[in-house]
């Protein structure tokens, strides 16, 4: 490849209780697979990579870096401090990219561009499918995130399951030393229906490992979680996951497209050494990657942040392991993009079947 390389920023929580390092794992192994295949009409993508605790603090002085190294956008990996990063980008004129929303502030602020569904439309369709499960008086079990975390469940989540007909309560950890054993006992004496595990994959895993052996023998929902059903074997058996992007252990019962994609990422993820991150939250750093490549391939001309800002607002097309979205377009004037999640179920065997048949559009009714 010829010409000088384009300079991607690549934020994620890499460090810290709470944190996504196979994440970062996978973004780099996608930017290899393009550099290795075209790159963007000929030119390589260079990922400016920056590991944050989580902390706001941690992800402002990724931004600055960035910043400092003049990156064409920032893409956002899984990021707990997000918020903190609009700030600084925006003026510095970045534009903020991730194939999954992260932070209360950027979901909602129209230069950012996430193709994961407004937050308010997937819990509504999240609500459905737990409605579906036969699920009244859910509780969610999830990590004591901060503040904003906390606001958002208050502001968003328990408001649009009470207005789809669901007793919603919730119950925080403390992401160093989590309490399982007591949030289930807790979710048993209200009375609770279905258990909600949102945290990080070995929090879903230590959850639904307690929840079993405590004798939970309701529906439980592990959120985008996949790692905790190659652990636990037949105690996943059941379980529900929601997921923007289709995990490799759904492959069999996937659109024919999304196969050959899911495909792909098992073969790049394999050959660099990382097989056993496959199911976890590294598909979001592979989507990342991939979904913005074909974004830059859309430009004529010179990359920079403005032409990227402005294809990126205008991205019309599909993201990979995901379904295709319409920026142009968006479901709510100043939110993100997407329009559609898949519901799965763990089988016998460790497999996961899209309950759903393909992706499902949250906008409708």
């Amino acid at each position: 490849m010829t010409g000088t390389p384009i300079l991607v920023g690549f934020i994620n929580t890499g460090e810290g209780g709470l944190s996504f390092p196979e994440v970062a794992v996978a973004a780099d192994t996608a930017g290899k697979y393009v550099n290795t295949h075209g790159g963007v009409n000929g030119r390589p993508i260079k990922l400016v990579t920056c590991s944050t605790t989580g902390a706001p603090e941690s992800a402002g002085k990724c931004a600055n870096d960035l910043i400092d190294q003049k990156v064409a956008v920032a893409m956002l990996g899984v990021e707990l401090g997000a918020d903190a990063l609009l700030k600084p980008l925006k003026e510095a004129g970045i534009p903020i990219f991730g194939v999954s929303t992260s932070g209360a502030t950027l979901a909602t602020d129209p230069s950012v561009i996430f193709t994961s569904p407004p937050a308010s439309l997937t819990w509504n369709g999240f609500w459905k499918v737990m409605k579906g499960a036969g699920a009244r008086k859910p509780i969610l079990i999830g990590v004591d995130a901060g503040p904003m975390y906390k606001k958002t469940l208050d502001t968003t989540v328990v408001p649009s399951a009470k207005a789809a007909g669901l007793d919603l309560s919730y119950t925080l950890y403390n992401p160093a030393a989590p309490d399982f054993a007591a949030a289930v006992t807790a979710a048993k004496g209200k009375g609770a229906d279905a258990i909600y595990f949102a945290g990080a994959e070995g929090d879903c895993t230590n959850g639904i490992k307690t929840a079993r052996q405590l004798g939970w023998n309701k529906p439980i929902f592990a959120g985008s979680c996949t790692q905790f059903i190659k652990t636990l074997g037949s105690q996943a058996e059941g379980v529900h996951t929601q997921q923007y992007l289709l995990p490799a252990n759904s492959r069999d019962t996937a659109p024919e497209a999304k196969q050959r994609q899911i495909d792909l990422y098992v073969e790049q993820m394999t050959a660099a050494g990382a097989k056993d991150r496959i199911d976890s939250f590294a598909i979001y750093g592979f989507a990342d990657v991939m979904t913005l490549t074909d974004v830059l391939k859309g430009i004529s001309g010179r990359i920079s942040p403005a032409t990227v800002k402005s294809a990126l607002t205008t991205y019309k097309g599909d993201v990979f392991l995901g379904a295709p979205v319409d920026c142009s377009a968006r479901p709510l004037p100043k939110d993100s993009c997407g329009s559609s999640i898949a519901s799965l179920m763990v089988l016998p065997g460790g497999q996961q079947k899209v309950i759903t048949g393909d992706f499902i559009n949250v906008t409708r009714d």
